[in-house]
């Protein structure tokens, strides 16, 4: 009866972008009214619950501007990179996103996945070692996973937050000559571009440690 009903990712991936849009939609639109008021009892509860479900909501547009779009098709995903497959120009914008692993461990990741009879890469091979039963099976490994995917989720979902919530803002401050919401959205936006990179550190470090792992497991 006393646990906190949400997990650490409902906290890292939803609570705190579902929070962080409702302010800024206060600050932008007048409403809903967030902060400055005293809560009862019930309005606090439909508040978290409000605020859970805005970040719920979030978490698709964002993963879809972000992982699917951004990292998908224009950077590429960790497991094409960190096997050395994808040299881009990118890389000077984003180097370290763009360092491979190191060839003997490339080597082993491959050597090991074709001794398991698979000699495929690029999705195939992440999804081979994702779920094979060593990775599933280290519960030291799954909670350094764990950990990464709260990060990431938490740095990409809170990245587009800023974003949508920086862009009305500025407009705001600009057509209505109001210097804080210029401040206010001017900041959003240059949190939004520090938390793309922490959001790129954690999404590949959640790859790099996978493949780091398999490499020194037992074939």
């Amino acid at each position: 009866m006393n646990r906190v009903p949400f997990m650490s990712y409902d906290f890292f991936g939803y609570l705190a972008s579902g929070l962080l849009f409702m302010a800024g939609m206060q600050q932008v639109l007048g409403f809903p009214q967030v902060t400055g008021r005293n809560l009862t009892v019930t309005e606090g509860a439909l508040l978290i619950l409000t605020v859970y479900v805005a970040g719920q909501i979030l978490a698709s547009p964002s993963k879809g501007l972000l992982e699917d779009l951004f990292v998908g098709r224009v950077l590429g995903r960790p497991h094409t990179i960190l096997l050395g497959n994808r040299p881009s120009a990118l890389r000077y914008f984003f180097p370290g996103y763009y360092t491979p692993l190191p060839a003997t461990t490339r080597g082993r990741v491959i050597e090991r996945a074709k001794s398991e009879g698979v000699a495929a890469s690029g999705e195939a091979l992440f999804l081979h070692i994702r779920f094979h039963d060593a990775t599933r099976q280290d519960e030291k490994l799954m909670g350094r996973l764990d950990s990464f995917l709260n990060q990431y989720g938490f740095a990409r979902n809170l990245a587009f937050t800023c974003l949508i919530v920086g862009v009305p803002m500025l407009i705001k401050g600009r057509h209505s000559s109001n210097p804080a919401a210029l401040q206010y959205g001017g900041a959003a936006l240059i949190a939004s571009i520090f938390l793309v990179y922490r959001y790129l550190k954690f999404f590949r470090q959640y790859t790099y440690e996978l493949f780091n792992s398999y490499a020194g497991g037992k074939k």
